[in-house]
């Protein structure tokens, strides 16, 4: 498309459009907000979906906010720069996804880390139809906040410099445990295909806002019709929620559980197998030593790849010939000189290392029976809420005990 350069005079490449308007650098922060929250929960700063309330949240209302005092203000080229990015990052992420659906007909499941997004959002083990909403919901907003902070960094939009952002955000991204922690393997032909989306991305959000501007100056255009930017923003909408719904039916049931919701230091992962000294080991371990620790469950004998192992036989804390992981707990931190946590420590040694003598003791008789009710099958998807209610049994249990 042929036309004036959008911009206004001066140099081509410097300064960018930020160092001309500084209200723009809250219009951009607030665009990043999106990618941020994600960055920071794969940095193990707090859980995904607090970091969506502190971060995205308060940013879609800056962003609003930038928006509305840019056109009170006439402010026409920051007003005209935030508009179109949100039409054409919109555009740009339908495209980035349309070049992934031929890999998802041949059967590789591509867009799992969107599914990921919601239930890790969620805390949900298995995708389900609000998850699917939620993680595509989000997706979106990370496509089009990458459009943004494109249009209010450069000084006009080229070809290259599109391109080179959308690689450079995967690039980026390559750099942080993302693949790990959504269980893709950095081969060749992940990153052929990631590389194409990504160039796919680029180019569009640059011929998205060369359309919307029509080769005149930004602040200079007058907006385009209405039907004419909502047509195909709602095509946009609506094919990514096609390609998710497509996506959901054909692999909700077999990709692997989903990450924890929290990565930090205080994650601590254990088999899914929720047998009753696991259940008062990890109680012990919550209630007297880490306060903040949270746990994830894997299938029995899985490679843990993320968290501290717990109770499982790499880990430091576990079941040994003589002593339970609740007993080895309690004796390493010195608790077991408190008479509940004492009688907890003896009742989970019958059961665990010496379990024909366990039905001559009735408390830890109870316990096991007590326990094993309030976990039920304990295993998969119920897990962790198989875990809280253990917990809440033992909260329980201990108070009844005299001190």
């Amino acid at each position: 498309m042929k036309g004036p350069p959008l911009t206004q005079e001066g140099s081509r490449f410097w300064p960018p459009y930020l160092a001309r308007e500084p209200a723009a650098l809250v219009a951009w922060v607030a665009a990043s907000t999106s990618i941020g929250s994600l960055i920071l929960y794969l940095a193990g700063a707090a859980e995904f979906g607090f970091l969506l309330q502190a971060l995205l949240i308060p940013g879609t209302l800056l962003l609003l906010g930038c928006l509305l005092w840019a056109r009170r203000r006439s402010k026409n080229e920051l007003f005209q720069r935030i508009v179109s990015a949100l039409w054409a990052g919109l555009l740009a992420t339908l495209l980035y996804d349309v070049v992934r659906v031929p890999a998802v007909w041949v059967g590789m499941p591509v867009f799992k880390a969107i599914s990921y997004f919601g239930t890790v959002m969620l805390n949900q083990a298995a995708p389900s139809v609000s998850s699917e909403f939620a993680g595509w919901a989000y997706h979106l907003s990370n496509g089009i906040g990458f459009g943004l902070m494109y249009a209010l960094l450069i000084d006009r939009p080229e070809w290259w410099t599109a391109v080179l952002w959308g690689l450079t955000l995967e690039g980026l991204m390559l750099l942080t445990p993302y693949a790990e922690v959504f269980g893709y393997s950095v081969s060749g032909q992940f990153l052929a295909i990631t590389i194409s989306a990504h160039v796919v991305y680029g180019l569009t959000l640059w011929a998205g806002l060369r359309f919307w501007f029509a080769g005149a100056a930004f602040g200079a255009a007058k907006l385009r019709r209405v039907l004419m930017i909502a047509g195909p923003a709602a095509v946009a909408v609506f094919g990514i929620g096609a390609i998710g719904a497509g996506f959901y039916s054909r692999f909700a049931t077999s990709i692997p559980p989903s990450p924890p919701d929290y990565l930090g230091a205080h994650l601590y992962t254990t088999w899914d197998v929720l047998e009753p000294d696991r259940v008062a080991s990890a109680w012990v371990w919550q209630r007297f030593i880490d306060r903040r620790a949270r746990f994830y469950f894997v299938r029995p004998f899985s490679r843990i790849t993320r968290g501290i192992p717990f109770d499982t036989p790499e880990a430091k804390f576990r079941r040994s010939a003589t002593r339970s992981a609740t007993e080895n707990i309690l004796a390493e931190h010195g608790l077991d000189r408190e008479p509940p946590l004492a009688r907890l420590a003896h009742m989970t040694h019958l059961y665990e290392i010496t379990p024909w003598s366990a039905g001559a003791d009735e408390d830890a008789h109870r316990l096991h029976a007590e326990l094993t009710k309030a976990v039920g099958n304990g295993t998969n998807d119920h897990a962790a809420k198989a875990m809280r209610a253990g917990f809440q049994w033992l909260d329980q249990w201990k108070n009844s005990q005299p001190q």
